[in-house]
């Protein structure tokens, strides 16, 4: 089988195509780098292209049709905060006139499987939410600038391809000994310079469970969806943390904060910020309400169960190394 991974050198993608590659499949990488050197990749073919560049649509659909592609895993995404307007606007680009082309040039080339890899943000986080959400819960995505896309990403996807076409599977929070973004740089740099603890913010008093994935799980799930039936997946630790227990494992103290007084120093701070430590005013709803998803639908569909903990998933990211990996 061959299969095409958009965005492919990212985290996720790296660890799909291992998987992929291992299995005997033909994997074609297509993102704006090439991925790091990996063993376990030197078979897979790469394509550089950058999904919103003018050639874009051109570039995408040679590939799939070079390499008679089966399956396409759409992984393009961005997740660190915008710093202003101009950066919102190239990454609303990315997610939605990117996701556009993507499925086009699978229409057109005669694709038979689309994989779209979301988030559970699109479910945002909200006082009355089920703990845990279905993958039939409502879309109702916070004002943070990556659930908004991922919400309209896979609108998108469903105006353009076939119900039997179409898959989209939704993780938690992913983590791995070498994740590095803001949501990862929150809880590895919240501890101030010489001093052994740090603080993690409760905001209004809010102290939400919070459920993390490992990648191993996640590309596992990605690729068993790729010869599944369609339909919706999550992709998430069977189980979730209190919010005390997630600041115990990353030796912090939680503290109450006035959510109004951080959110007005968070929007000053923001443009100053590198991207790994924006937290952006959108964020706060998912630090103070539940967003935890059930994991027995997709491993009955699938016949797989995750095999990482949230806390296994949280421990290998804040050490960064694989130590905590499962037995």
């Amino acid at each position: 089988m061959s299969i095409a991974l958009v965005g492919g050198s990212g985290l996720v993608g790296r660890a799909v195509a291992v998987r992929l590659l291992a299995r005997g499949d033909d994997v074609v990488l297509v993102d704006r780098v090439r991925p790091p050197k990996h063993d376990g990749l030197a078979r897979a073919a790469f394509v550089a292209v950058d999904l919103v560049a003018d050639d874009a649509a051109h570039r995408i659909r040679h590939a799939f049709t070079e390499h008679a592609v089966d399956a396409v895993v759409h992984l393009a995404a961005r997740v660190n905060p915008p710093r202003d307007d101009i950066e919102r606007e190239a990454m609303r680009r990315l997610h939605e006139d990117g996701t556009r082309t993507v499925c086009r040039a699978a229409i057109s080339s005669g694709v038979r499987r689309v994989v779209l890899v979301s988030s559970a943000v699109v479910y945002g986080a909200w006082a009355d939410n089920a703990v845990p959400l279905a993958t039939t819960a409502p879309l109702r995505p916070c004002a943070l600038p990556y659930a908004v896309d991922k919400a309209m990403q896979e609108a998108v996807c469903r105006s353009l391809l076939d119900d039997d076409v179409l898959t989209i599977v939704r993780p938690a929070i992913i983590y791995a000994a070498d994740a590095h973004n803001y949501l990862t740089e929150i809880l590895r740099r919240a501890r101030l310079p010489g001093v052994s603890t740090g603080l993690l913010p409760s905001l209004d008093g809010r102290r939400p469970p919070l459920q993390f994935v490992h990648v191993d799980d996640v590309a596992d799930i990605v690729v068993a969806t790729i010869g599944a039936p369609a339909g919706v997946y999550h992709a998430a630790s069977s189980d979730w943390l209190a919010y005390e227990a997630v600041a115990r494992e990353a030796g912090l103290h939680v503290v109450n904060v006035p959510a109004r007084l951080l959110g007005s120093l968070a929007q000053a701070l923001l443009p100053l910020m590198p991207p790994s430590l924006r937290a952006p005013r959108g964020l706060f709803p998912y630090l103070m309400h539940p967003f935890v998803i059930e994991m027995t639908s997709t491993t009955a569909a699938l016949g797989i169960a995750p095999r990482w903990s949230s806390a296994q998933a949280l421990r290998a990211m804040l050490e960064g190394r694989e130590r905590a990996r499962p037995k």
